[in-house]
């Protein structure tokens, strides 16, 4: 009865009803949305990180982030590389020696770290190979060839084919300095990235440094995020000399902006939320107030103070339920389609962060289903003043009400 009373009575004013139910389904649309933006944007950065930058976790002496010197290095590379590559979970692994150099060419000099890597190590645990702007990924056995990233090719003035000075710090602290060939012009998502590194063959690195064995760097590609710190911690405590740490710690500020994130999304549909929820609950104190005498008869003739609550409650819950779900399909049909289309943002200066140029609006199932929980909430919150509004009317005072 109380069900079937509920639902003849918020459509008593249709119009009013139909704008709080457009009102909901519109809010929820543009915070679910919101919600996969930002969600995609992060996501997308993340896999740039991983997949350009950082791997899944990696391996260093305690000493060589501190001071880049040859001398801290990884002896025992080859042992950990075969028991990394007995890992179920280990996609690629890639061995690289590490330098801070100065680099020049006849326009301008400057600082940049060289990256000495085994091309065919590197092309399963980053996309070095595919983000090639012009040129050649190291095709041919001969030897000082350098990629240098699109950015790097404007400040210095060179392309492919130029030449470049390298000098760096060797094993026995002596200067030296090598003569390096363009062969190839990277370009990722991230210019800042870009502008630090330049890419040499690990074996031209180490005869420059005067290294004959060892390395400075492990990259370690999963093909799991979430295993990223598990697996960095059982490492870990196998080589507690070394230092193994997944990608979160090894970008600065990664971990937090993650994490921020994460809390933005909540404040955005927690903003909209609470709007909504002002909406509904000055609906049904209108609602309420309207229809004081006939509650008022209602209590008269024995309805009592929980059976009035409950139908004030699923009037509520009636039109939160048919304003949610009708937001949540429009947002799920909205992500949809963008999340095969993507939103193209290259006006903005998302680049300049590292993000990608498109966007591809992502939600998973718990996401949603979280969402349809804040909505069920919602309206049960809503419905609560609107009710104890109604429980103080006294059936007389009510009746006498014109």
């Amino acid at each position: 009865m109380l069900i079937k009373l509920a639902w003849k009575n918020i459509w008593r004013n249709k119009t009013r009803s139909l704008v709080v139910i457009t009102a909901t389904a519109l809010g929820l649309w543009a915070g679910v949305f919101a919600s996969a933006f930002v969600k995609g944007m992060m996501d997308q950065k993340i896999n740039n990180v991983i997949q350009d930058e950082l791997s899944h976790f990696q391996f260093h002496h305690p000493e060589f982030k501190n001071e880049y010197l040859p001398e801290f290095s990884i002896q025992n590379d080859q042992e950990i590389i075969d028991q990394l590559k007995q890992n179920m979970a280990v996609v690629g692994v890639s061995s690289r020696v590490i330098s801070m150099a100065m680099i020049a060419s006849p326009n301008k000099s400057g600082s940049i770290r060289l990256n000495g890597i085994t091309p065919d190590q590197e092309k399963d645990v980053t996309k070095l190979h595919s983000r090639i702007h012009e040129g050649t990924y190291f095709e041919n056995d001969k030897k000082n060839q350098i990629l240098v990233s699109k950015k790097t090719a404007e400040n210095f003035k060179v392309k492919l084919r130029s030449k470049v000075v390298v000098t760096i710090q060797e094993m026995e602290k002596e200067i030296t300095a090598g003569a390096f060939r363009v062969v190839g012009i990277y370009e990722t998502s991230n210019p800042i990235y870009d502008e630090m590194n330049a890419y040499v063959r690990k074996q031209d690195l180490m005869s420059l440094l005067n290294m004959e064995s060892g390395t400075h760097e492990i990259a370690v590609l999963l093909n799991d995020h979430d295993l990223a710190d598990p697996l960095a911690r059982d490492f870990q405590d196998k080589y507690p000399k070394l230092l193994v740490e997944p990608w979160l710690d090894l970008s600065v500020g990664m971990r937090y902006m993650v994490e921020a994130f994460d809390t933005y999304v909540y404040f955005i549909v927690g903003i909209i939320l609470l709007a909504l929820i002002l909406s509904i609950i000055n609906t049904m104190l209108m609602a309420v107030l309207e229809r004081t005498r006939e509650i008022g008869m209602l209590m008269a003739i024995g309805m009592n103070k929980i059976r009035l609550f409950g139908l004030i409650l699923i009037e509520t819950i009636f039109l939160s339920l048919i304003g949610g779900p009708a937001g949540l399909f429009i947002a799920w049909l909205t992500i949809k389609y963008f999340a095969y289309q993507g939103i193209n943002l290259s006006g903005a200066a998302y680049g300049e962060m590292g993000f990608g140029s498109i966007i591809y609006p992502y939600l998973d199932f718990n996401s949603y289903m979280g969402v349809t929980f804040m909505v069920i909430i919602m309206s049960i919150l809503a419905a609560i003043y609107p009710a104890l509004k109604a429980l103080r009317l006294r059936p007389v005072d009510a009746l006498r009400t014109e």
